[in-house]
């Protein structure tokens, strides 16, 4: 593959505020695709913004909640009106959340599906007619959770493997068109500081640094993610442990299933609840999901004035 093979094609990261998407379109950018970096957050937007212009990268910006159909469907609209095209859709916004299924709040499940699941559809959905025209590129940004069921954290885990479903569908639907399609199972990776997950009453927990692994840094995700849209590479599993998890529920199902059941307090105490700071009760996704369901149609009439 060509080095300049990213110069110049369009890419849409959603969720590249912070994170592993914004060191994806970090890695897009400084090879020369024209990034729109995509969130809800409009502060983190802008201080991601102004970081990529001060070292000479020029990006859009779109404020867009994907959980909103409408508001995907502005976007890619968006992203046609001023280039034209588009080459390359990252499907990475997304949220996790810890707890078991008696005690998880009946909203997090909601919100998990949502963010996770038809807010990639969606955005997919809207994309493909212009990937068809550029056999362009559709990346899921997915979690070694997506490969099986995970204790006490279920429904990050269902949300996850829903979309896997919807990426191995979506290949055969795009093969006769060219448009790549293409899964990254994503192990344990360095965080934001503020990097925020659900609770389980449904409150947002800062999620801490995680000290008991080997962790990936976020830039060596996003050079793995550029190398899977170079080579059109259909799907790729991160981290050893990562591997090792794959290999397991794939070819050892029944020690893959002991093997959880025999960790099960481990997996609860060491890498599920394992504390963080609560975030104040005034930035709780909680509240702000339960008016985007009581306004939706408010939502939804302001995304068409925009569209005007």
């Amino acid at each position: 593959m060509k080095n300049d093979y990213l110069k110049n094609k369009v890419a849409v990261v959603s969720g590249s505020s912070m994170g592993i998407g914004k060191a994806i379109a970090w890695e897009l950018a400084q090879l020369g695709a024209k990034v729109i970096l995509n969130g809800r957050d409009s502060e983190k937007l802008e201080s991601a913004k102004n970081e990529f212009l001060d070292n000479g990268f020029k990006v859009d910006t779109f404020i867009a909640d994907i959980r909103l159909q409408e508001e995907c469907k502005f976007l890619i609209s968006e992203v046609i009106s001023i280039h034209g095209q588009l080459d390359i859709l990252v499907n990475n916004a997304g949220v996790s959340s810890r707890g078991s299924i008696e005690n998880s709040a009946d909203k997090n499940f909601t919100i998990l599906s949502e963010t996770n699941f038809t807010g990639a559809a969606h955005l997919s959905k809207y994309a493909i007619p212009y990937l068809k025209k550029t056999k362009g590129h559709v990346i899921f940004i997915n979690s070694i959770a997506g490969f099986r069921g995970m204790p006490f954290n279920s429904a990050y885990s269902a949300s996850k493997m829903a979309q896997a479903a919807l990426s191995e569908a979506l290949r055969i639907e795009l093969w006769d068109y060219g448009v790549h399609v293409g899964i990254a199972f994503v192990g344990f990776t360095q965080n934001d500081p503020n990097k925020k997950i659900l609770d389980v009453d449904g409150s947002l927990v800062y999620l801490p640094k995680r000290t008991n692994m080997q962790l990936a840094t976020q830039e060596s995700v996003a050079q793995s993610i550029r190398k899977m849209i170079e080579k059109r590479t259909k799907r790729i599993t991160l981290t050893g442990l990562g591997n090792l998890a794959n290999f397991t529920i794939r070819y050892l199902p029944a020690f893959s299933s002991w093997l959880l059941w025999f960790n099960r307090e481990k997996i609860k105490n060491q890498y599920t609840m394992i504390g963080g700071l609560k975030v104040d009760e005034s930035v709780q996704v909680a509240s702000e999901y339960q008016e985007i369901l009581t306004d939706s149609e408010v939502e939804i009439e302001a995304v068409k004035v925009r569209q005007r």
